[in-house]
């Protein structure tokens, strides 16, 4: 853990320094159901202070920026002699690294990985701990940063615009000025690559002061590709990223049976649900099934002056006949809120100020109902916990972060049998993590990371349905595909065996 009151980094439980140690600490993160946009993530820690030098200064405290940080896998050549000869090692060789204890580093600008970084909340306890004291604090995500800010935006001197603020007529524009002022305030900065597209957002009325949180989330919130906004730490240097949640993943099968996820050229191998922790009775939840989604957005319109404003306006899509019909006998809706303009009632005067308007496409309106489709018909685990005694963080440190971990799947679960009415399975397919619960305590003497996870399903790519020839040379044997043939139904791509330098023999007879 690294704190910077203001005047550089100091490694907070550094026992050279003497100065805590980090008892443990639990960090809220993300949201529940993918209709909310996530707040900035909440940090509980407490910290042993040693000496009282800590709890002396706690008022101090207050503001102070926080990391906390895991070591990555050692390399061969940090291992140290102190780790003794390979006669007295008693662990297997994929635990070797278990025993090496890494050094503190100087700062946070290392090979370590960030799990938060946030700032510490006014407020906590001290209590007396043997000749010492316990301090418990709470810290608030960076993004807190985004929530906090509401001043006026950009102004036109345009009569057209006149009584509003915010006027931008470009989303890159509008993104453009959010980071500015971020950057004005140390505040971490967004990132929407991949997510171009056009149209004009609302300005807003000079009595109407929206945070930048709200103005990022209502940019994006008509993209196709359904984002959700999350603060992702990197080393000491936090960016605001997205998680796409209608952006078609691939699913393929490597050369010994393990079932992958592709993603924008990124392969991920599936989880063995063994080494995941869920509750004593496996308990899926039935999803209450969406039939639209309501875009509520906004529509252009003009006074007699030619003065722009704008009022609120709905688009829906629908399941375009995916769905079961008794699905669909009553609507149920998906609701996203957007600034962006997707009408325009002001006879060309929108036009004229280099304003656009956005509407769905065909394929928009086939991605909304192929993600309907997906959340409708995936029974999604309740329980899924990742543990740092069965799941290495430093071979998997994404499944510990306080934000998504990127798409992935599970293998091996007992729900993998299970399939729909269309033979698909019910819980196979492609999942992220748009919430949860990080957790760190010491047991004995071993230093324990959970992450108790909200899982949401991603749609699968299935423009390419593979057929027995595309097998070819697969070569596990059925007894180390840990998959039902449902699931072996969604796999695309298999892997193939390295082909071995051959002979040329072409030409010679026998």
């Amino acid at each position: 853990m690294f704190i910077d009151w203001g005047d550089g980094w100091k490694s907070l439980n550094d026992p050279l320094q003497d100065i805590a140690v980090l008892a443990q600490f639990s960090v809220q993160w993300g949201v529940e159901t993918a209709d909310e946009q996530p707040d900035p993530s909440v940090m509980s820690f407490t910290l042993r202070d040693l000496r009282g030098w800590l709890t002396g200064r706690a008022l101090t405290l207050a503001g102070a920026r926080i990391l906390v940080q895991i070591s990555e896998q050692p390399t061969w050549a940090m291992l140290t002699d102190a780790m003794g000869t390979w006669k007295v090692q008693r662990m297997p060789l994929n635990r070797l690294h278990s025993a090496y204890a890494p050094p503190i580093p100087s700062n946070p600008d290392s090979t370590a990985i960030t799990l938060f970084d946030g700032i510490v909340s006014n407020g906590g306890t001290a209590t007396a701990h043997k000749t010492g004291w316990k301090l418990k604090l709470t810290a608030s995500s960076r993004l807190l940063l985004w929530k906090r800010l509401a001043k006026q935006g950009p102004t036109s001197t345009d009569v057209r615009w006149a009584g509003q603020h915010w006027v931008t007529t470009t989303i890159a524009a509008r993104l453009a000025e959010l980071n500015t002022r971020a950057r004005e305030v140390n505040a971490p900065e967004a990132d929407a690559a991949g997510l171009e597209t056009t149209g004009t957002p609302a300005s807003y009325d000079t009595t109407d002061y929206p945070t930048q949180l709200d103005l990022l989330h209502r940019l994006y919130a008509h993209h196709p590709h359904m984002p959700l906004w999350y603060e992702v730490p990197h080393k000491d240097a936090s960016v605001i990223e997205y998680t796409p949640l209608n952006r078609p993943v691939t699913m393929g099968a490597s050369t010994d049976g393990t079932l992958t996820i592709t993603d924008q050229g990124t392969v991920t191998p599936a989880i063995p649900a063994p080494l995941v922790e869920t509750d004593d009775d496996f308990t899926l939840t039935v999803p209450e099934p969406l039939t639209q989604i309501t875009l509520k957005a906004k529509k252009a319109t003009a006074d007699d002056d030619g003065v722009l404003s704008f009022e609120d306006d709905e688009t829906q899509m629908g399941d375009r006949g995916l769905l079961p019909e008794n699905l669909t006998a009553t609507q149920s809706s998906f609701t996203l809120e957007s600034d962006i303009a997707t009408q325009d009632d002001t006879g060309g005067i929108l036009g004229r100020a280099n304003g656009t308007i956005w509407t769905p496409s065909e394929q928009n309106r086939i991605a909304a109902a192929r993600w309907l489709e997906t959340i409708d018909r995936r029974l999604t685990p309740e329980t899924i916990v990742f543990d740092g005694r069965k799941i290495d963080p430093a071979d998997r440190p994404e499944l510990y972060r306080t934000s998504p971990p990127g798409v992935f799947t599970l293998q091996g679960a007992r729900s993998g049998t299970l399939a729909d009415d269309t033979s698909r399975p019910a819980t196979g397919g492609a999942y992220t993590a748009i919430g949860g619960t990080l957790t760190f305590e010491w047991a004995d003497q071993t230093p324990v990371l959970r992450n108790e996870v909200t899982l949401w399903p991603i749609p699968l790519d299935t423009d390419h349905q593979a057929t027995w020839a595309d097998m070819q040379a697969w070569p596990p044997t059925w007894a180390q595909t840990a998959m039902s043939l449902a699931e072996l139904g969604l796999v695309s791509a298999y892997g193939q065996p390295a082909v071995l330098d051959q002979p040329n023999w072409e030409g010679i007879q026998p």
